[in-house]
């Protein structure tokens, strides 16, 4: 019989997340530098502020990685239940909370939180705990997949009445990754995600400044008027960049064209400043985040461990495709930023705490042959199985 051993920390994952953290404060800083200085008379006051964030980040991820995910899985009803209170406060906020139309900050002193973004991670976590019980069979619809669209559906409606269509709609996309991964049928996701589609158009068009970005957007996509001008200084800086771009430090549309360089449409600048091969060096960061979180997945010890990797996984890649195809005019503007890159206090955390968790899992996973050959894990076995029947 051959030797076993666990596997040990995904190295690959660990530096990509590492190079994007390093573009971030590259960025965060060359972006923000001229309307730092003339704001607070400190070219680096983004800068300071995000670094430490980052390593706020960086200690809660290690301690994710430390403590049995199982644990943290256990606990996730309660964090859960937490975000959702902080989210309902929020809709009884005073007004000067209210940013841009919105109220998603809870305003602490000087510390602002953004209550989503941790409902975002507590839902994944809670639904792979749910998700993993073998009584569940999601494929029935009434004591199976109910609860748990109800479950969800509480969490997208209060985000959505901030208003944060952007983030209900990643807390949507999320959730239905794993409803399909966890085996509910297609023809219940298909009736789900129309639904949810309908709503978010229907509500969008309630809310003054999001029918603004989608009807701006629909007709500069069909070509029958000019973007936005936000998106129109974001293609602007993407096309002046070129193959090699204009230089770290050399762009023109950071100097109050383009708003929001640093947060949001951060990746315009990185492919201003270090053109189309900047631009996909960063992209490529992400799939290798993604090939090692699927990887996770699929070697993981068991079906919680699998879920939670899934559902990590599944935020942080449709995070990233979402604010790229914003900044390319793919997309409405939605307000979500560049995981690992964009200024931020909250996502940045939540996602480190994310990739903390991840690497517990991979560490966690089956056990490995000498041979460097893995056995395949029962947890994948069972879902070939729920999708054939």
């Amino acid at each position: 019989m051959s030797v076993v051993r666990r596997q040990n920390l995904d190295v690959i994952l660990l530096m990509a997340v590492l190079f994007l953290l390093l573009f971030g404060v590259c960025f965060v800083f060359t972006a923000s530098s001229a309307r730092a200085e003339h704001l607070h008379q400190d070219s680096a006051f983004y800068l300071k502020r995000q670094m430490l964030r980052m390593l706020a980040g960086l200690l809660l991820g290690y301690l994710m990685m430390r403590v049995d995910y199982h644990k943290i899985l256990q606990i996730s009803p309660l964090i859960y239940m937490a975000s959702l209170a902080m989210l309902v406060f929020l809709l009884f906020a005073p007004e000067s909370w209210t940013i841009r139309g919105s109220r998603r900050w809870l305003m602490l002193g000087p510390v602002q939180f953004q209550p989503s973004e941790l409902a975002k991670y507590s839902l994944v976590y809670y639904l792979a705990m749910n998700f993993a019980k073998p009584n569940l069979d999601l494929r029935k619809l009434g004591d199976g997949l109910m609860p748990q669209l109800l479950l969800i559906g509480a969490t997208v409606i209060v985000v959505a009445l901030e208003p944060d269509l952007g983030s209900a709609l990643m807390i949507t996309a999320v959730a239905l990754c794993l409803l399909f991964l966890a085996g509910a049928k297609l023809a219940h996701l298909f009736a789900l995600l129309s639904t949810a589609a309908l709503a978010l158009l229907a509500f969008s068009a309630k809310v003054a400044y999001q029918r603004g970005r989608v009807e701006s957007f629909v007709e500069s996509f069909l070509g029958n008027a000019e973007p936005a001008w936000q998106v129109k200084q974001s293609l602007i800086g993407l096309g002046s960049g070129g193959l090699t771009g204009l230089g770290l430090g050399n762009s023109k549309q950071k100097l109050m064209f383009l708003p929001d360089p640093f947060t949001d449409f951060i990746m315009s600048i990185i492919g201003e400043e270090l053109g189309l091969l900047g631009a996909l060096t960063v992209i490529v960061l992400f799939l290798l985040i993604l090939w090692r979180g699927f990887n996770i997945a699929r070697h993981a010890a068991d079906q919680e461990g699998r879920l939670a990797a899934w559902g990590i996984t599944c935020a942080i890649g449709l995070g990233a495709f979402i604010n790229m195809a914003v900044v390319m005019n793919l997309l409405p503007t939605t307000g979500i930023p560049l995981p690992f890159v964009s200024y931020g206090g909250t996502a940045l955390i939540m996602n480190l705490i994310g990739v903390g968790i991840l690497l517990n899992i991979s560490r966690s996973g089956k056990a490995v042959t000498a041979k460097g050959m893995s056995q395949v894990p029962l947890a994948k076995v069972q879902w070939y199985r729920d999708r054939k029947r």
